[in-house]
């Protein structure tokens, strides 16, 4: 009986827990608490409905569609005091604020050569001793019928 139970709770467990896995998460090392920390997709949330569909590099557009042109932004920045603590870096990248801003700012490019989506978004970023870079990457594409 005892057996049955922990067999079910088992299952019930670890169907819980993996209804809230993405198949697109990833995990980082949380240096400055200790531990990891996950995230999903591009690592950071969209949380305004654009007028044309965003779709990230994992997922499927809803429609067959024509490339416009590649959309790709970059940048580097200088390191801050705060984010290195005894010769170690606490984080590196953008804050989520300003990755909205650059995905923005792809949007509206991608609306001005007349694209319906932007889609296979990347987001990469990149470290040095003294700097942060970032590479934003997405193709302005116009849906078609077939």
């Amino acid at each position: 009986m005892i057996q049955k139970a922990c067999k079910l709770l088992l299952v019930v467990g670890v169907v819980g827990c993996s209804k809230h896995v993405k198949p697109s998460s990833y995990y980082s090392n949380d240096f400055k608490n200790g531990g990891v920390e996950r995230h999903d997709g591009l690592g950071f949330e969209i949380p305004v409905k654009y007028d044309i569909d965003v779709v990230y590099f994992n997922e499927t557009p809803k429609s067959s569609f024509e490339e416009i042109e590649t959309i790709k932004m970059s940048g580097e920045v200088p390191l801050e005091n705060n984010q290195t603590q005894n010769g170690k870096m606490l984080y590196r990248g953008n804050h989520q604020d300003k990755k909205q801003e650059i995905l923005r700012l792809m949007v509206e490019k991608a609306m001005e050569l007349g694209a319906t989506a932007l889609v296979d978004v990347k987001y990469s970023v990149y470290s040095t001793q003294t700097a942060n870079g970032f590479t934003f990457t997405g193709k302005a594409v116009r849906y078609v019928l077939k």
